[in-house]
């Protein structure tokens, strides 16, 4: 009887599984509840509670938010997260975790009869300020100060566009490379150069030397890489120097080989009839070369234009870069030559 057991364990273990297999989790990625904002209800400081006038804000502040790369929390869900004030770290993190929002907004309006500082501060999920902004509106009515709290709601949407797409990058290249690269005036470093901007209009300026500089307007948007390949122009200058060095060589080369065949030659016989009368007195005969005087000429002007050519597209030739040290911690910067 043992031995039947033992016989049919053995079997049952050298069995194959027929068990299900379980799949393991993907990593995490991210998703639009990531790019969510909540916005807290409105604390109205220093005057009694108006519910009114805390949804007629509300209703300009996320008009102010609309359109954005991102999406809103429903207020009434947050209503009964956070009833009241929700200012310190617990709250605010108990808020983003219940929501599964990426970011927090706590609106306050400072009420001084007809006085009102809006006030808009923004919190990640843990609980740190990433933004804030304050603006003040001196005897106002109820429109100004919703047309004051919409503009910041605007403002605070470009800031947390940029937080969730990230910034903008902007990538130079010139040809040929090694130019210096200003950024609205500010040097950012040599081609090629690829930086982090802040989002908006600037203006991009290339400097090379020998070479005509230009410039070029981009608009960065957030979240893109914006890319500019910017040909260069040689001076004009240069340019009439270059063609007069390649007329140079181009005319002195074969008035070198010119000159030195006329030597080459030189005396030597151009008839074979060198007998009586086609003698001279001097024993020599009459039917020779006689280009000595004509190959040295053309020998030493085709040096001279040769040398003259080769040190014009020297000068003018396409020189490496040289070798800059800058630092741009904040767009502010120097330029050292080693």
């Amino acid at each position: 009887m043992h031995a039947a057991l033992t016989v049919l364990l053995a079997l049952t273990l050298a069995a194959p599984s027929t068990a299900p297999v379980v799949n393991k989790p993907k990593p995490a990625t991210a998703t639009a509840a990531a790019s969510a904002l909540a916005i807290l209800p409105i604390v109205l400081a220093g005057g009694a509670a108006d519910d009114t006038l805390r949804a007629q804000l509300l209703t300009h502040l996320q008009s102010g938010l609309a359109r954005g790369a991102f999406t809103l929390v429903d207020p009434a869900k947050l209503g009964e997260l956070a009833p009241g004030d929700c200012t310190d770290r617990v709250c605010l993190t108990g808020v983003a975790r219940k929501t599964a929002a990426g970011f927090v907004l706590r609106p306050t309006v400072r009420v001084d009869d007809r006085d009102y500082v809006v006030r808009l501060e923004l919190f990640g999920t843990d609980g740190d300020l990433l933004a804030e902004s304050e603006e003040r509106c001196d005897l106002c009515g109820l429109a100004e100060v919703g047309a004051l709290v919409e503009a910041q709601g605007a403002l605070l949407r470009r800031k947390l566009e940029t937080l969730i797409q990230g910034q903008p990058r902007l990538s130079v290249t010139t040809e040929p490379p090694g130019a210096l690269v200003l950024v609205d005036n500010q040097l950012v470093g040599t081609a090629p150069v690829d930086r982090t901007l802040l989002e908006g209009d600037h203006l991009v300026r290339v400097i090379l030397d020998g070479y005509v500089g230009d410039e070029r307007k981009v608009k960065l948007v957030a979240g893109v890489h914006e890319t500019l390949e910017i040909p260069l122009r040689r001076e004009p200058r240069l340019t009439r120097f270059r063609q007069i060095g390649i007329t140079g060589v181009a005319v002195g080369a074969p008035l070198m080989v010119a000159g030195l065949a006329l030597l080459g030659i030189d005396g030597k016989d151009y008839k074979r009839d060198c007998r009586g009368m086609n003698v001279d007195r001097g024993g020599d005969c009459r039917f020779v070369f006689d280009t000595d005087w004509g190959g040295a000429i053309s020998l030493a002007a085709g040096a001279a234009l040769l040398a003259a050519g080769t040190v014009l597209l020297l000068r003018t030739r396409d020189r490496p870069p040289r070798r800059r040290a800058h630092l741009v911690p904040t767009g502010l910067g120097f330029v050292g030559r080693f």
